[in-house]
């Protein structure tokens, strides 16, 4: 995702009074180049241009602040970003630097269904998309209340390098921000002891009616009927022999997307960073060593061709499952230099045959390594090759993608279309786009859907009805390709971390989870990592492993009946069974194909 600010308007005249506020502050620097709301500007992307307005007007608060904005969206503006406050930050900031963004929020009107307004907060660089120190979302109340983000400087920051953003894209909604600071305390105020205005969703409660639902399903959809018959060796049942089953992988992917550099180069974080690989994950992507542009050489880093082969063969030689991201990403900005220099030229028409031919070569050199390919990402905004050449171009990527990889998952990939009710207009699109491949006969076989959680994660039932909803349009396979969850809060961040798993893992439709990173030096969002910049482990590590290793494994100790059998439930998978009779034992190794049943039969020597 990157935003592109089309229209940036200044906005000044709003003087500030001294605030009495409700929670006290430490003393700090102003990290913005005034202490309120006139040090921003409003930047609007085009399908806003029209549908907001934003003035300085009188209010009255116990907060110490007689001026506010007043922020009124007209219609459904989203995506989020399309509209942003931003101010580049004035003081400098270094790694480990402590800061706070303090302000007050009201809701007049709103079109949500809550009837409160919603605003984003993010801290990040002011140039570039992606890491950033804070990303919250929360709804402002009827009567004024006040928020408290405090944030850790994520790297050194030279003045304007950093960027403080209020993000408004949202429902038809009028809202009032006012007695904003923004302040750095340095290195001498704990990130721990700040203050700070905790979110929390809807079904987090542990006897939400959601959560029961989830769980019964998990039973009824995540195991099989399973059978364990143990004879002697003249074929007759062996009764009391003692069975010892232990799960050994799970039939359900669990994976995470990895820069390819971490596997090849020997350093002591690298080292670490395999072996939590090899225990935690059974599945993986690129993160970007298979995007166009890094396939050529041409990003930053170090990016080749020679590299992603290499990382794909470390992950075959170590049996985990790997998936192709991305064939085509048709945005200007994530396309190779040729593409870029005949976009909008006479030439331009020479476009697909050049896209076509990337796909045959890539395809080519990594189908051996590969299950699955994200054929198409998101297009929702990333859409110049089919504004410049138009949308059939899609169905071709898919048919070449197909002749060129016959038994590959070809996928349609997407993010911020998890959940209809806070970005309706992008899953609807989403939906159409898939419905357009499927009527045009490409060979889309399933769906990809990011889920990059913001501070106020969305409610488990929301994203169900959405699952639903593509369930019920076309019954195709969906994953979560890119999942993680942006918030420094990390008990909330735990929280959504079992009750999205668990709401996935009750779907049918869903085939796997991918996070999109888990160790804050690799990741895109640092804040969302499990693990910490020296390994220790955010508390969703210990929900991790006893969702994945624990809960949802099945291990047990029995024996057989008379007749020499063993039956129960058990979830799908790969397992070892060891038996033991009198003198004898024997360890016995099978697989629990997901959605079948399984009879089992053991001689003993």
């Amino acid at each position: 995702m990157k935003l592109k600010s089309i229209l940036t308007i200044p906005i000044f005249s709003l003087a500030l009074t001294s605030l009495s506020a409700q929670t006290e502050l430490p003393s700090g620097k102003q990290l913005l180049r005034s202490p309120g709301l006139d040090a921003f500007s409003l930047q609007l992307m085009p399908s806003a241009f029209d549908s907001v307005s934003i003035d300085t007007v009188d209010t009255e608060s116990d907060f110490g602040f007689d001026s506010a904005w007043r922020i009124e969206t007209k219609g459904d503006t989203g995506p989020w970003y399309a509209v942003q406050l931003q101010s580049s930050s004035f003081t400098e900031l270094k790694k480990g630097d402590t800061g706070i963004v303090r302000f007050f929020a009201r809701t007049l009107e709103s079109a949500d269904e809550s009837g409160l307004g919603q605003i984003g907060v993010g801290i990040r660089p002011a140039i570039g998309w992606g890491r950033g120190m804070v990303s919250e979302t929360f709804n402002a109340p009827e009567e004024w209340g006040e928020f408290l983000v405090p944030f850790t400087a994520d790297a050194d920051y030279e003045r304007f390098e950093a960027q403080v953003s209020f993000t408004l894209g949202y429902r038809a909604q009028t809202i009032e921000i006012g007695g904003l600071e923004c302040l750095t305390f340095g290195d001498a105020v704990a990130f721990s002891d700040l203050p700070r205005t905790r979110f929390t969703y809807e079904g987090r409660e542990t006897n939400s009616a959601w959560r029961e639902a989830a769980l019964e399903r998990i039973e009824e959809i995540r195991k099989g009927d399973l059978s364990i018959r143990v004879v002697d060796a003249k074929g007759k049942p062996v009764r009391n022999a003692k069975l010892t089953l232990a799960q050994t992988e799970s039939a359900f992917e669990w994976g995470t997307a990895i820069p390819f550099e971490r596997l090849l180069v020997d350093t002591p974080d690298n080292l670490i960073f395999r072996e939590k690989v090899l225990e935690l994950f059974n599945a993986a992507s690129p993160e970007n060593d298979l995007k166009w542009g890094a396939w050529l050489g041409e990003f930053q880093g170090n990016f080749n061709r020679e590299q992603a082969l290499d990382g794909l063969k470390w992950l075959q030689e170590h049996d985990i499952p790997t998936r192709g991201h991305v064939l085509v990403w048709p945005g200007r900005g994530n396309l190779p230099d040729q593409v870029r220099e005949l976009l909008g030229t006479p030439e331009q028409d020479q476009i697909q045959g050049i896209v076509l031919d990337h796909i045959r070569e890539i395809s080519a050199a990594t189908k051996d390594y590969l299950y699955e390919w994200d054929v198409l990402n998101e297009p929702y905004t990333n859409h110049d090759l089919m504004d410049a050449l138009g949308k059939e171009i899609m169905v071709e990527w898919f048919e070449v993608a197909r002749e060129e990889m016959p038994d590959m998952m070809l996928y349609l990939n997407d993010f911020s279309n998890h959940d209809f009710t806070t970005d309706a207009e992008h899953v609807q699109h989403f939906e159409d786009t898939a419905r357009y491949l499927v009527d045009n006969g490409a060979p889309l076989d399933a769906l990809g859907l990011q889920a990059h959680i913001g501070g106020k994660p969305n409610a488990p039932e929301n994203v169900l009805a959405t699952l639903d909803r593509y369930w019920n349009a076309f019954n195709l396979p969906i994953r979560i390709t890119e999942f993680d969850i942006r918030t420094t809060d990390e008990e909330l961040q735990a929280d959504y971390t079992r009750d999205f798993f668990t709401l996935a893992f009750s779907h049918p439709s869903i085939v796997g989870v991918q996070l999109w990173g888990f160790w804050e030096n690799a990741h895109w969002i640092p804040t969302a990592a499990m693990y910490r910049e020296d390994w220790s482990e955010k508390p969703s590590v210990d929900v991790y492993k006893s969702l994945l290793f624990d809960q949802w494994r099945t291990n047990l100790e029995s024996k057989t009946d008379k007749e020499g059998t063993f039956a129960t439930r058990a979830f799908f998978g790969d397992y070892t069974v060891t038996v033991q009779a009198g003198n004898k034992e024997i360890e016995y190794s099978f697989a629990l194909p997901r959605g079948e049943s399984k009879e089992v039969e053991i001689q003993l020597p």
